[in-house]
């Protein structure tokens, strides 16, 4: 399945990170207060400036939406909420 986003949504895929826990339990996908995980933009809406798809960006995670597509779990967040793209 394809998802466009409209207006000026990004579709980000989150890097994967664990967290392990003092006994040695390993939390995938977790994110804690303050966490700065970057993710990959997958797709972008019509009235996106200054991103690309590929781009890798920080963003606010709190604002996002999720989304699933095709079994994997992906945000969907305005371009106002992206904190910044790391140049390559």
């Amino acid at each position: 399945m394809s998802l466009k986003p409209l207006r000026d949504m990004i579709l980000i895929a989150e890097f994967k990170k664990e967290a392990v826990t003092e006994s040695g339990i390993i939390i995938q996908g977790a994110r804690g207060v303050g966490d700065t995980t970057p993710g990959k933009v997958v797709a972008i809406g019509p009235d996106v400036t200054d991103i690309v798809i590929g781009d890798t960006v920080y963003l606010d995670w709190s604002k996002c939406s999720a989304v699933t597509v095709d079994g994997e779990q992906r945000a969907m967040v305005k371009q106002e909420h992206i904190i910044a793209v790391v140049d390559a």
